[in-house]
């Protein structure tokens, strides 16, 4: 009997971390009988419905549920029926599993212990993924996590860290999706869990490429194809893909094609990484100089997705829809260009929102997790009244809400911050760096003008000194709106910080430019507005330098410098004017 109950412990143990072996256990335990039995044929069912051979998996749990009924176990029927929902959910029935899940939630005789709690929360937060409703997933994914933790076993920890992980990389949660990842990769390569490391490093490699980390996404190619293991090698052609994006990463063109046709197969035939496959492919088609192939291989898979009605993640749409934008304008069709740089740039603020949403719902979760902790704790040493609990968790819930309300207000300034100057309305520096590379290519490739505008406001010190800065909060106010109303709506227009406004303008010339701006100076010059408390304040103005790609520069920090330099000599012949960047040189300050 002592042996059998050291067997059950090492199964369940075992059970996430190398699941066949569980699976053995599971049949000694079978074939000796006795009480032992029915949780046996338990094990075998969850290793070989997670791993192994669905029918064998379904002979296993009918078993097991037979010998529960005939003891009366109900948790033992609790643990068949969780199996049973991993069961619908693999065969493809999404709604059927979360039905089960909710039915076994609503009972009062639940399982308990962190093992059912690991696994309960795991198979609901998969199911949750599957159907999207992401922010049950998360919250399953976090409480999973931490019930992995409480088991003390290296295998349900590396599971929920890979499985977070992964759905943060979903998420657009590039911070949380590479700790994540980075200490599942190592405590996979510690256990010598193949799976784990294959999947940790693939979502690895994503996540660099996402984070413009080429390099490091590479070196995780190289780690993989040189791996010891043979396991890890012979599950590498079903990553294929990721093992083409590390390469393309860095120009290695040739060596991601065999890649990407390794697992074009499965990736066209399921829909599965489909959008991936026709990203990369594309990409690799541009750098051989193939445009047109690359935009048909992005059009025909953009078209069979809607065709399918198939969802995609808002980062491979946004990938594809730049490399077709890319090949459109390769061909001369620049119309078709600019609405993919639409469509692109849409996709880019949905994966903005879900970020912002991913660290809101995380941060919401620890708290929820950290005051559950507190709590198992202080009832392990106390024995409250039931009118002392009553009241405590009055105040627990209380508190609860008060933090939900401030991580909802966290959540909004995320994504203010995100892309607007919270003063002005305007958008800010991130906004500028991200989308000004953008305009530059465009303007290089259709060989237009583009004119990037620093401007600044002149006396704004002295302006705060004297009215104090709610005054000078009005006069940026007011300028931003001036801003709006007089640059054209093609004009990105930014707050670059302080009193400090930048414009990059497309479509324009010097002269036409200095037009424009001379026209917003007069604007800005005959207002007089009052400030609170009713005084007058004097007439604003400012100093504005121009500079002109790509005669001044072929990035935005080259012509943000020579836009600085001109503001500058406008400054020193003496403010309220627009100076144009000299053609040569760098001019001279006095």
């Amino acid at each position: 009997m002592a042996e059998s109950a050291a067997l059950l412990e090492q199964a369940w143990e075992l059970s996430y971390l190398r699941p066949l072996a569980a699976r053995d256990i599971g049949l000694r335990l079978a074939s000796a009988g006795g009480p032992y039995a029915a949780m046996g044929w338990l094990h075998v069912a969850l290793a070989e419905v997670r791993v192994g051979d669905a029918t064998v998996a379904s002979d296993a749990l009918r078993r097991a549920r037979q010998a529960f009924a005939a003891s009366q176990n109900v948790l033992g029927l609790t643990w068949c029926d969780e199996i049973r929902s991993i069961e619908l959910r693999r065969a493809g029935d999404y709604a059927g599993s979360a039905r089960l899940q909710a039915e076994i939630d609503g009972r009062s005789e639940v399982g308990s212990g962190p093992m059912y709690e690991f696994v309960s929360h795991n198979t609901r937060a998969i199911t949750a993924k599957l159907l999207g409703r992401n922010d049950d997933a998360l919250r399953h994914f976090y409480a999973a996590s931490d019930a992995a933790t409480r088991t003390g076993w290296a295998g349900p920890r590396i599971i929920a860290l890979c499985n977070l992980g992964g759905f943060q990389l979903a998420l657009y949660n590039l911070e949380d999706a590479r700790r994540l990842s980075e200490e599942g990769l190592a405590a996979a390569r510690e256990a010598e869990v193949a799976q784990a490391v294959v999947t940790a490093a693939t979502n690895l490699i994503n996540i660099y490429h996402a984070e413009g980390e080429m390099r490091q996404a590479r070196a995780m190619v190289d780690f993989l194809v040189t791996h010891q293991s043979d396991l890890v090698t012979q599950m590498l052609p079903r990553y294929a893909l990721s093992l083409a994006l590390g390469l393309l990463g860095v120009g290695e063109i040739d060596a991601a094609l065999v890649h990407l046709e390794a697992g074009a197969v499965a990736a066209v035939s399921d829909g599965d990484g489909q959008t991936l496959w026709a990203w990369l492919k594309a990409r690799c088609l541009l750098a051989k100089g193939d445009a047109p192939g690359a935009r048909a291989v992005a059009e025909q898979t953009m078209q069979q997705r809607r065709q399918r009605q198939l969802q995609d993640q808002p980062f491979e749409t946004m990938q594809l829809h730049l490399a077709l934008a890319d090949a459109c304008e390769a061909v001369g069709d620049t119309a078709a260009a600019l609405a993919c740089m639409r469509e692109a740039h849409a996709r880019y603020e949905e994966l903005v929102g879900r970020s912002a949403r991913a660290r809101y719902v995380a941060l919401e979760v620890t708290h929820e997790l950290a005051r559950t902790q507190r709590e198992r704790d202080r009832a392990l040493d106390s024995h409250r009244s039931a009118e002392d609990d009553r009241h405590r968790l009055a105040e627990l819930n209380s508190a609860l809400q008060a933090q939900i309300a401030e991580t909802e207000l966290l959540h909004v300034r995320l994504r203010d911050q995100a892309l607007r100057d919270p003063l002005t309305g305007l958008h800010n520096r991130r906004y500028l760096f991200e989308m000004a590379p953008g305009l530059l290519e465009l303007a290089r490739r259709q060989a237009s003008p583009l004119c990037v505008a620093l401007i600044d406001l002149d006396h704004f010190k002295l302006l705060n000194d004297t009215y104090g800065h709610q005054a000078g909060d009005q006069v940026l106010l007011r300028f931003a709106t001036l801003l709006t109303q007089i640059l054209r709506r093609s004009d990105v227009i930014c707050r670059h910080g302080g009193e400090e406004f930048v414009a990059v303008m497309p479509d324009i010339d010097g002269e036409g430019a200095q037009a424009v701006l001379g026209r917003l100076l007069e604007a800005f010059q005959t207002q007089q507005p009052a400030e609170p408390g009713r005084r007058r304040l004097p007439g604003g103005s400012f100093s504005a330098g121009i500079a002109l790609f790509p005669r001044h520069g072929q990035t935005l920090e080259q012509l943000l410098t020579r836009a600085d330099r001109a503001l500058y000599a406008a400054k020193n012949h003496g403010r309220a004017r627009v100076e144009l960047a000299p053609a040569t040189g760098f001019g001279t300050l006095t």
